[in-house]
């Protein structure tokens, strides 16, 4: 009997206080916690929809709270949407938080136009009441308006620096045309959007003001995930092409060449650029003519440079890394090839190579191919490389060894040579007078894309 009184007790205790926290208090002197006092978005493209942010609402007390209102403090006219505890609505009204419990609150922003060239800011809070208490959670984030390109083809156009350009699916300059790319200037990509060109491009920024290539998307993780677009591609017939000061990432293919002709001259002029984040290459050439200088490439799923089936490639002081690698490779992540093969056979040409002053580094045992499997004529020149290999090149530096050209932070994407780096003063002068940053170079120039200036 005395067992069964206990058993009786320890219930009537258990539900006295498992009500506790269901039991609605109406003190003002009740309080609540957020799990941040603001929610920020990045700078979002006007018309499109964010990413979301998590808002976390606590109730340290042991009764629960009724909120007579949360609400975003601008109403329908607000550029916020607000799914509170699972439901979408921008306000809700009597919603119950238990004591010691929480909800999550998500936020996006999808931000209305205002045809302004400058980015905006775009604000907002979410209010909540209870109790005669009020307290706001800020949001914030700026709006950038820009001008949407979704025509089939262009002829002789000029794309400023005023706002941005978003490219939302295939645009061709045609034959015979030109595309002038200010200086400063940003080309945002949708979803497999991509520019085909058949006359020329003309994207020459200077080192003050770098013309960006990206994609469209940018709040988040989109910052940094690779094939959110598709590329740039020079189609043959395509002639005087120059691409420099420009950043290009977060794309498929960086830079894709297929403009076979009876010359050497080079179609497409690469210097002062970085490209990087590219799921399959950042530059890749088909019996074409390409010069590229002062240019650092990283962080490719397949190629950072490949140039196959011949052609002529001139490639100075550059800097190919896969190290460390966002994909699983085994192969070389530079190759150049005579030949290629095809569903309908062994495409054949002439390759002319030459590498000076670079550094080609990755994962890979081996880092660089050069193939003549195809039996063409073939001429290779190679001065003063670093080159992860396990074989000896003539005239150049090779290793397996872990980091050995000497980054400074090869896993924060830093490229820039440390103070004992084996890349200082190994270079030959080539003609290249400043760095990518704008550095002067040496009578000893350093072997990659960066010359290392000590401090005094």
């Amino acid at each position: 009997m005395r067992n069964t009184f206990l058993i009786i007790l320890a219930l009537l205790c258990w539900a006295g206080c498992s009500t506790q926290d269901e039991t609605i208090s109406f003190d003002p002197g009740l309080s609540i916690l957020f799990s941040n006092d603001s929610v920020a978005f990045d700078t979002l493209l006007s018309e499109r929809r964010s990413s979301t942010r998590r808002l976390t609402v606590y109730n340290p007390n042991q009764e629960a709270i009724q909120f007579s209102e949360i609400v975003l403090g601008k109403g329908e006219n607000s550029d916020y949407n607000l799914i509170i505890n699972g439901r979408e609505a921008n306000v809700v009204a009597n919603e119950r938080l238990l004591g010691g419990d929480s909800m999550m609150i998500l936020v996006e922003v999808n931000v209305a136009s205002r045809n302004e060239n400058l980015p905006y800011l775009v604000k907002d809070s979410i209010i909540f009441r209870w109790n005669t208490n009020e307290e706001h959670v800020k949001l914030v984030s700026y709006g950038q308006d820009g001008n949407t390109i979704n025509r089939v083809s262009i002829c002789n156009e000029t794309w400023t620096n005023d706002r941005p350009y978003i490219v939302s699916d295939t645009v061709i300059v045609s034959a015979g045309c030109q595309l002038i790319i200010e200086e400063g200037a940003e080309i945002f990509f949708e979803n497999d959007a991509a520019i085909f060109i058949q006359g020329s491009l003309k994207a020459i920024g200077d080192s003050a003001n770098h013309i960006t290539f990206r994609n469209a998307r940018f709040d988040g993780v989109y910052d940094r995930v690779p094939g959110q677009w598709n590329g740039i591609y020079f189609l043959e017939g395509s002639v005087d092409n120059e691409v420099s000061f420009a950043e290009i990432f977060n794309g498929q293919v960086g830079l894709r060449v297929g403009t076979p002709d009876d010359d050497d001259e080079p179609d497409l002029v690469v210097s002062n650029t970085e490209i990087y984040n590219m799921s399959n290459a950042g530059i890749l050439a088909f019996t074409s003519d390409v010069d590229v200088t002062n240019t650092l490439i990283y962080s490719c799923g397949t190629y950072l440079m490949g140039g196959f089936i011949g052609g002529n490639y001139t490639v100075t002081h550059c800097t190919f890394s896969n190290e460390p690698a966002l994909f699983i490779q085994d192969e070389a992540t530079v190759q150049f090839s005579d030949n290629i093969v095809t569903a309908n056979g062994l495409l054949i040409g002439d390759l002319n190579l030459e590498l000076t002053n670079n550094i080609i580094w990755g994962t890979a045992e081996e880092e660089l191919d050069i193939n003549n499997g195809g039996g063409a004529n073939i001429s290779v020149e190679l001065t003063s490389n670093i080159i992860r290999s396990g074989q000896e090149v003539s005239n150049n530096f090779t290793s397996q060894e872990f980091n050995f050209p000497g980054f400074k932070d090869a896993f924060g994407n830093n490229y820039e040579l440390d103070t004992l780096a084996f890349a200082k003063d190994k270079g030959t002068n080539a003609g290249v007078l400043r760095d990518l940053q704008g550095n002067i170079r040496d009578a000893m120039p350093d072997i990659g894309v960066f010359e290392r200036i000590e401090k005094q």
